[in-house]
């Protein structure tokens, strides 16, 4: 992994879902970015390792990255962020109901480039809520970027009145669950769970590089840049809402380039 906030990588984010258009009764918010507000209207729980509202805010912790990441600065309303490691952390965020994607507060670990075909496993666990409201609008996923950036896979695992970009171009097993599978442009995909949503569970990532491998939409010597795992928001309906990763885990394992 690059080590420390000068060396994360904030690649070119694509629109990569579109809100489910809502008729939200009593939406205070307009359009548009929100005025930050006072912070202690975005409590977070006492005495944690770090904490930030910086729009790029983050916290270097055994290996991983706990990222603010407030990329959608044009339209971004305030979020803020706290961890007491890199497996249990989360945010309070406040975000206008317009269906672009405002954050993507995550949990990085960077590879230099490996090759999706070197790795005998990649896996990771999951545990998070989102807030109990419905008058919201985010999923919880896993974001993979290969290629340097120029190629994004995304694993939803948790939706919430969000579809994703592109169209669906198969329905498939995989891990032993069901899903769909959407295509935007030639460089990325996003795999939804159909008809259910998980808030805890395991995933094999590699079982999704391998499915990709092997319809050809994805070389094997492509190069693994980044593995994420956090929550796309979309819209809070202008009011601060609790996000939170109660476990979180990932385990690679590549073969050695003198091995079989």
């Amino acid at each position: 992994m690059t080590g420390g906030p000068q060396a994360m990588r904030r690649w070119p984010r694509r629109t990569s879902g579109a809100l489910v258009v809502l008729a939200l009764a009593g939406c205070g918010a307009g359009a548009g970015q929100l005025s930050p507000g006072p912070l202690d209207e975005m409590p977070v729980p006492a005495h944690p390792a770090w904490v930030s509202s910086a729009p790029f805010g983050s916290w270097k912790n055994s290996g991983f990255i706990v990222y603010n990441n407030e990329w959608n600065t044009a339209e971004a309303g305030p979020q803020r962020i706290w961890a007491d490691s890199f497996q249990v952390w989360g945010v309070s965020s406040r975000q206008s109901p317009t269906g672009s994607v405002k954050t993507y507060p995550s949990v990085q670990r960077n590879f230099e480039n490996v090759p999706v075909g070197s790795f005998t496993q990649l896996s990771s666990t999951f545990a998070e809520s989102m807030p109990e409201a419905q008058a919201f609008s985010a999923e919880a996923a896993y974001d993979l970027w290969l290629e340097n950036g120029n190629f994004e896979v995304m694993i939803w695992v948790d939706n919430h009145w969000r579809t994703p970009a592109g169209r669906q171009v198969a329905e498939v097993r995989l891990d032993r669950q069901q899903f769909d599978v959407f295509q935007s442009g030639n460089a990325m995909f996003s795999f939804t769970l159909a008809g259910r949503q998980e808030t805890a569970g395991k995933v094999d990532i590699l079982a999704f590089f391998d499915w990709l491998v092997g319809r050809h939409y994805l070389r094997a010597s492509a190069g693994v840049s980044q593995v994420d795992f956090g929550w796309e928001i979309a819209g809070t309906n202008g009011v601060p809402m609790d996000f939170r990763m109660r476990r979180y885990t990932l385990a690679a394992v590549i073969r050695r380039a003198n091995s079989p």
